[in-house]
């Protein structure tokens, strides 16, 4: 009946990663209002477990991103069930606007179909002093999909081949739940200690009234008026960021009930819907086997707001940004660090050379500086010497020659032995 394409079956845990992408992007603490905001339901905007409150957040642009899964048992033999065939998963996300209005936009199934949704406030309990309750209009299920059940499964897709196409089970041809108007109010309590609670009650057509003629097999018992839907909760502050809530309702068809617990703007919701059928009767075929017994329901969801995640993202992408330059100047640091641990080296190999040429040179030129002052130093000496022994005067030649067989005198005073 239910068929998950592959393409599709992980989006849960594509969602899981998104929430806490998200998360990390916003970078903020939950608000906390005069007011407990409300949370998303399993299927559309915020409201209670099903059905939708008459309340828009205060703060613009305020965003709601939840998944949930619903238990259908429609095999006669459900332990033949896998995960893929046994749950129906639903994302919406709800964004809120000058507080006044919402709009959003859901998956319905892991198929998928889907749907646009919104509210718009006509009356603020403040506004009155809250002598008056919260009044809303809204409207869901805006989309080709105009057969929709209250479950969300009357379209489907079977395998033709190796195509996937569309239907919708001859079941539900008769149902027009396009688009689906509904009108609500909400009245808050509240105490000193913290602890809030609300009471809605609305009325709607489509998804909350119309059952195609199928009357028993679409629904036994816990319809109290034909549209009609109320119900309430009760808020709990365990600490700081975290909120506890516990929710009970009539969705027009059903009673539904559940806790969820909300920390920082992350929560985890558990809930039971169609508790008043009982359990499921294996003997049951047909319709029976969808409907008509009591399910079990999971939710994932995040509350943020669009600004202050885009604040946030476009701050992370600065950082992110600046975060790179300091990588790439810290490496550019390095590499120039090691340039010139490397020019120095070279510098120190390059000085080493020319010290030894100049200390070569150097001593050349003090050995020829020194021969220089050596030379000066003998002919100083020489001078000197010269300066103090002045040569001794010869006497005159005689003017008559020296007699015939006598000696010629010497300045030595003696005659050499070749002339004796």
């Amino acid at each position: 009946m239910r068929t998950m394409r592959s393409a599709v079956g992980s989006m849960p845990r594509a969602f899981a990663g998104l929430l806490l992408l998200a998360s990390a992007a916003s970078a903020q603490d939950v608000p906390t209002p005069q007011r407990t905001p409300y949370p998303a339901t399993i299927q559309f905007g915020t409201g209670l477990i099903n059905i939708p409150v008459a309340w828009v957040s205060p703060r613009n642009a305020d965003m709601w991103l939840n998944t949930s899964g619903k238990t259908i048992e429609h095999y006669i033999d459900a332990d033949a069930m896998n995960w893929a065939t046994k749950w129906n998963t639903n994302i919406s996300m709800d964004t809120h606007w000058m507080g006044r209005f919402s709009v959003g936009v859901a998956a319905y199934s892991q198929n998928p179909e889907w749907g646009f949704f919104g509210q718009v406030m006509l009356l603020r309990e403040e506004q009155f002093g809250g002598a008056v309750p919260s009044v809303a209009i809204g409207v869901r299920n805006i989309g080709p999909y105009d057969h929709s059940d209250r479950l969300l499964i009357a379209h489907d897709i079977q395998l033709q081949g190796v195509e996937y196409e569309e239907e919708v089970g001859p079941f539900f041809s008769e149902m027009k739940t396009t688009p689906t108007l509904y009108a609500v109010a909400t009245k808050e309590f509240g105490s000193p200690l913290g602890t809030s609670g609300s009471f809605s009650v609305g009325w709607g057509n489509g998804i909350f009234s119309d059952d195609g003629g199928l009357g028993d097999e679409y629904n036994m018992k816990g319809t109290l008026v034909e549209g009609l839907f109320l119900g309430g909760r009760a808020s709990f502050h365990p600490t700081l960021n975290s909120t506890l809530t516990v929710m009970a309702e009539n969705d027009a068809w059903d009673w539904n009930a559940g806790v969820l617990f909300d920390w920082r703007g992350i929560n985890v919701g558990l809930y039971g819907t169609e508790l008043e059928e009982g359990s499921r009767d294996p003997a049951k075929c047909g319709l029976c086997r969808v409907y008509n017994y009591r399910k079990w329901n999971v939710s994932l969801g995040y509350t943020g707001n669009l600004i202050d995640i885009s604040r946030g993202i476009i701050l992370r992408t600065r950082v992110t940004d600046l975060t790179r330059e300091q990588y790439r100047l810290r490496a550019e640091i390095a590499n120039r660090e090691r340039r010139i641990r490397a020019l120095e080296v070279a510098l120190r190999r390059a000085q080493a050379g020319e010290l030894a040429d100049i200390a070569r040179r150097r001593e050349e030129l003090e050995r020829q500086i020194q021969e220089e002052r050596d030379a000066i130093r003998r002919a100083e000496e020489r001078l000197q010497n010269i300066e103090r022994r002045p040569p001794q005067q010869t006497p005159p030649p005689s003017s008559s020659p020296p007699a015939q067989g006598a000696p010629a005198p010497s300045s030595g005073g003696s005659t050499p032995p070749a002339f004796r």
